[in-house]
């Protein structure tokens, strides 16, 4: 068993994906299954990645449902102990990425690091990841898939909601931090993010997504965001339902109050 399994999605990037390949095999440290899982691309960026044929484990070339749905083909053939998507155009930091991954250890559900976003004007920022916490994840969010490295059997049984158009890496982040899921953080610099993909041009439909998220896997802080009144039932009702004495002082309470 590979240590990683490294996934790239890509359709019709060939002026980008190159970069991405670049990356991947100039990896000081490869021991490391490559899945790349291209959406039927006619502009030549399979050409590119024939290129790479004798590193490319698994070449899947057809048409897809959306990117989640490609990200899902992907992982269904992940043999490796853990999963980064390195995705068409975005590219690992540096070529010790994986090699100092690997020696901060791994006794993780999921480990993840920073990211360097860069913009169209080339402009470069570091975006430094906080520890996961659930006011990060209902506020902030600032995880990206690329620079995060996933237990391949957490992700395999836990796959993306291809009905998600753009956040379903966040929902699926919301999901195994709820049940209980380990995080480890890094100070790796792991990924180099363009910001030039559909989650960077589409913000009305991330917006709403990301609303959808935060009422299904934060209820508390959704409503006590949103509606006060709904806050204090949803309080009231989940203590009630985890602690019962809550419910019955709660109601001992009420009791003595229409007596006085």
């Amino acid at each position: 068993m590979p240590t990683f399994t490294i996934i790239t999605v890509c359709l019709n990037i060939a002026s980008t994906i190159k970069r991405t390949c670049e990356s991947i095999v100039n990896q000081t440290f490869q021991d490391f299954q490559w899945i790349v899982v291209d959406g039927a691309s006619t502009d030549g960026t399979l050409d590119i990645l024939k290129e790479y044929s004798s590193r490319i484990d698994i070449l899947i070339s057809e048409p897809d449902k959306g990117i989640y749905n490609a990200m899902n083909k992907g992982i269904k053939h992940a043999t490796g102990e853990y999963i980064n998507f390195m995705n068409g155009g975005d590219e690992f930091y540096d070529n010790n990425v994986l090699k100092n991954v690997f020696h901060k250890g791994l006794d993780f559900d999921i480990v993840y690091g920073d990211s360097c976003h860069i913009y169209k004007n080339e402009n470069q920022i570091i975006t430094t990841t906080p520890e996961f916490t659930a006011y990060d994840l209902y506020y902030y969010y600032h995880l990206t898939h690329a620079s995060c490295f996933i237990k391949t059997s957490v992700q395999q049984q836990y796959m993306f909601n291809e009905k998600m158009i753009i956040a379903a890496d966040r929902e699926f982040f919301s999901k195994v931090f709820q049940i209980g899921c380990s995080f480890k953080k890094t100070d790796i610099i792991i990924s180099k993010f363009h910001r030039d993909g559909i989650s960077c041009l589409n913000n009305d439909l991330k917006n709403k997504e990301d609303e959808c998220i935060k009422h299904k896997y934060f209820k508390s802080m959704y409503y006590k965001e949103h509606s006060p009144k709904l806050y204090h039932l949803y309080e009231f009702l989940s203590n009630s339902i985890k602690y019962p004495r809550y419910f019955f002082g709660w109601v001992k309470r009420l009791i003595v109050k229409q007596k006085a």
